[in-house]
């Protein structure tokens, strides 16, 4: 074994001190996974991430159309593409669109799903 097989793996072993304190704190939240673009390069089924980072957040879970690409995980952004999206085919005031963007957010209130996000990446 020459010495340069003998160093450590740099960025692939991870404290999951974060994330085991999340899971304890909070056992009964579902877990999510988000990995970047970068983290397969296709050349093997899986690969390890040298980036990990966990923290709670919520998730809306539905199948919504505001974008159905997108699966959002922050209600400004959801508004704003709500917003975005309606904008062009409402018939009425600045402040009747309000109400009506207003009106739209309580039906997907429901869905809005507390988990804990763990993000990996290279």
């Amino acid at each position: 074994m020459t010495n340069d097989e003998k160093l450590p793996l740099f960025g692939l072993l991870h404290s999951c001190d974060e994330l085991r304190q999340l899971l304890l704190e909070h056992p009964d939240l579902p877990l999510l996974v988000f990995a970047s673009e970068d983290c397969n390069t296709g050349d093997y089924s899986y690969m390890s991430c040298s980036h990990a980072h966990a923290k709670i957040g919520e998730v809306l879970n539905c199948h919504q159309t505001v974008n159905d690409e997108m699966l959002y995980c922050d209600r400004e952004e959801f508004e704003e593409d709500l917003r975005d999206g309606e904008w062009d085919d409402f018939d009425g005031d600045d402040n009747e669109f309000d109400t009506f963007i207003e009106k739209k957010l309580e039906e997907y209130e429901p869905y809005w799903t507390p988990c804990i996000i763990l993000y990996v990446g290279n």
